[in-house]
Parts: structure tokens; sequence; C-alpha cells
């Protein structure tokens, strides 16, 4: 009898602290395990934007020390923490704890790990490629219509082909 009491009691704190995570907790806890890729993936593309901003306003002759700063504050400010906890309190705020633990169970589920695996893959240039392929057709109709000449926009299509 005192074994299984025991055994209730493991099982009780085992499971007290995973039930008492707060809606907050989860969100982080889903966005850090879901957004880590997203983050290393945005990551650079933001770096680049900010410096063309840099570049563009020195180039116009708009540059001074105070931009340099801000893009410098701005690189720094967006980190991996930051932006988990920004998505995490989006989550929390508009998600209830139960929808939060089921994308957590989903998330950390066979079925999930692999659709973020898959869901990684859309990077890949010939997975991109209609859309690509779209625009240039678009792009093309649209400056036959009015009498342009496409070679540039052909030669630039052609990579997409």
């Amino acid at each position: 009898m005192r074994h299984w009491i025991l055994a209730i009691a493991f099982t009780v704190t085992a499971i007290g602290p995973v039930a008492a995570q707060t809606t907050r907790e989860l969100a982080y806890q889903l966005a850090e395990t879901s957004m880590d890729d997203s983050f290393k993936s945005l990551k650079p593309v933001l770096d680049g934007a900010f410096d063309n901003l840099q570049r563009n306003a020195a180039s116009s002759g708009k540059s001074d020390r105070s931009l340099e700063i801000f893009i410098e504050e701005m690189k720094n400010a967006f980190n991996r923490e930051n932006f988990i906890k920004a998505i995490a309190e989006v989550w929390a705020r508009d998600m209830t704890r139960e929808e939060l633990q089921q994308a957590l169970e989903f998330t950390n589920s066979p079925v999930g790990k692999k659709f973020r695996v898959v869901s990684q893959s859309m990077k890949e240039p010939r997975n991109l490629m209609p859309i690509f392929l779209d625009a240039c057709s678009r792009a093309r109709a649209r400056a036959l219509n009015v009498g342009m000449n496409t070679a540039g926009l052909d030669a630039a299509c052609s990579q997409f082909r």
C-alpha cells in the first residue's frame, strides 16, 4: 500500500509542473521549439536589408552617425531570444493554453518533426520555381501589352527554366 502511495506521489509531482505551465510558458516553449529555423532564415535577410538601408543612405548623402547607430542597434536587438519572445507574446495573447498544448504536442510528434523538415525544403529554388515562372509570364505579358522590348526580362527569366 505504501508503495502505491509513493508511486502516486511521484506521478503527481512529475505531472504537476507540466500541468501548471502558464499560457505564456507554453507559448515560449512552442516558439523555441518551432521557430528556430525561421529565425535562422530570417536573420540574414534582415541583416542584408539593414546593410542596404545604410548603403542607400550613404549613396544619397543622407547617412549620418545616428543612422549607423540605429542600424547597429537594430541588428543587435534582432537576436534569437528577442525573436522567440516576440512570437511567444503573440501566441500567448491570441491562443488558449489548450491550443498551445496541442500545437506543442504536434510539433514534438514524429509527424510534426517531419512537417518542419519538409517545410524547410520550401527554401530550395526548385520548390519555388512555379512562382518565379508565373511572375515572369505575367511580367512579359504586361511588357508586351504596352509594346516594350522584353530581351532583358527574357534573359533574367531564363534562369528559372
